[in-house]
């Protein structure tokens, strides 16, 4: 006996056509798609083509907008070496207006992107809040086994290095735009460094807060000093960066964190410029270029080496021996055949050539 197949059964996407069919899927979904699949191939080799197929994709409302906003938001805080591509990409897609809006003084794009910056770094406090909460309950309580209270403690220790990549990732995004300019120096001295500063005088400051600090400064630091040029920007910016530095005396903390600061310290004592640079995405040419360059640094090393070494040998061939007599050796003129040099203390005699060759 067959069954019989009703009207509503369950399909795959496949059975149902929504793969074979583009016009079947909604408009949200196949943007996302799109954004999504393009974003995973974009590195800096490829990145003006791939910036202007997303431009290319036809966003002309809020949704639409809003869902770019979202993926390029989450991939720049999950991916933070990228963090500086995204930023740029986020540059050029600033000028994305609706007509509507043409005459705003602030694109719709730049405005919903900082709206979620400041939304998630506002949420990262209040969830901060809540884990340690939770892992301090967690310890007190006496009435869970030992077992179960340790799966919990994992659990929330992995919840809470989640939460800090995307602390610390949100935080070196906020960094990357507003080099780029698309934040102003009075939002970050007073929202960011601010608002992490603020339980300061509460006590000690988390670690993670501290963390963000350093990577904030050593993001910005260059062009936010430069920027406070006034009496009152330069003022707060001096007594930001004075707060910070007085963290790392503080012995409460750990060494991994009082040389991070320190770190900081140093790098602005050296005009922001880093005793070492950190390695990121690049061209294929640049990559090339440093190849090639190390090659021939190599060479030059081994060219320099050999050289030198020659030289010693034949520095030392020329020195007298003990008796002031001069060393022979394969840089100097041999002994001719009548010669009877005197070393040891006895003759060295040369053989005399014979009729028979003895």
């Amino acid at each position: 006996q067959t069954r019989k197949k009703s009207n509503n059964a369950w399909l795959t996407k496949r059975e149902d056509g929504t793969k074979k069919d583009p016009a079947k899927v909604p408009d949200s979904k196949l943007l996302r798609g799109n954004i999504v699949a393009i974003l995973n191939k974009i590195t800096p080799q490829n990145f003006k083509d791939l910036s202007v197929q997303i431009l290319q994709l036809g966003i002309d409302n809020m949704d639409k907008l809003e869902v770019a906003v979202e993926i390029i938001f989450e991939k720049a805080v999950l991916e933070p070496l990228y963090s500086q591509t995204y930023a740029n990409l986020c540059k050029i897609m600033g000028a994305i207006k609706f007509p509507e809006e043409q005459n705003a003084k602030v694109s719709p794009f730049r405005k919903t992107l900082l709206n979620r910056c400041q939304k998630e770094f506002f949420r990262e406090k209040s969830d901060g809040d809540k884990l340690n909460k939770k892992m301090d309950e967690l310890q007190a309580r006496t009435d869970l086994a030992e077992n179960e209270k340790q799966a919990q403690m994992e659990e929330l220790l992995f919840q809470s290095s989640k939460f800090k990549r995307r602390m610390l990732g949100n935080i070196n995004f906020i960094g990357e735009l507003f080099n780029l300019g698309m934040l102003s120096s009075k939002i970050i001295l007073s929202q960011c460094i601010g608002n992490l500063l603020a339980k300061r005088a509460q006590g000690k400051l988390d670690d993670e807060v501290v963390e963000c600090l350093a990577k904030l400064f050593s993001t910005v630091g260059l062009k936010l000093e430069n920027e406070c040029n006034d009496g009152l920007m330069k003022r707060a910016f001096e007594k930001s960066f004075g707060d910070f530095k007085e963290l790392g005396s503080n012995s409460n903390y750990a060494y991994r964190i009082r040389f991070m600061i320190q770190d900081v310290v140093e790098l602005r004592d050296n005009n922001w410029v880093p005793r070492r640079i950190v390695s990121g995405p690049q061209r294929i040419d640049g990559i090339h270029r440093e190849h090639a360059k190390e090659e021939q640094e190599e060479l030059q090393k081994m060219e320099a080496a050999v050289a030198s070494s020659c030289r010693e040998s034949k520095s030392r061939a020329d020195l007298p021996d003990k008796r002031g007599a001069p060393r022979y050796s394969r840089f100097s003129a041999p002994y001719s055949r009548n010669e009877t040099p005197q070393r040891f203390g006895y003759s060295i005699c040369t053989m005399q050539d014979s009729d028979d060759g003895y």
